[in-house]
């Protein structure tokens, strides 16, 4: 999985949920998604998607950034 750093997670996870909630609110038949049209739903399955990567990987984060940190407490 790639590895992002905590402000690049947090941007792509609010832009992520910017979109399906305007997604939401517009209630298109169709929307487009890299340029091919694709059913709502999946345009929507595809954003929540995104959002939940973003929120595991901001965990994944924050749990390895406090083991390290408790680490190096130990050591001194």
């Amino acid at each position: 999985m790639i590895q992002l750093n905590k402000p690049l997670t947090v941007v792509i996870g609010i832009l992520a949920l910017g979109a399906l909630a305007f997604n939401i609110y517009e209630n298109p038949r169709v929307s487009h998604l890299f340029g091919k049209e694709i059913n709502d739903w999946l345009y929507r399955a595809f954003w929540l998607l995104i959002i939940g990567l973003c929120v595991y990987n901001y965990i994944y984060i924050d749990r390895n950034t406090l083991k390290n940190k408790s680490k190096s407490k130990s050591k001194r």
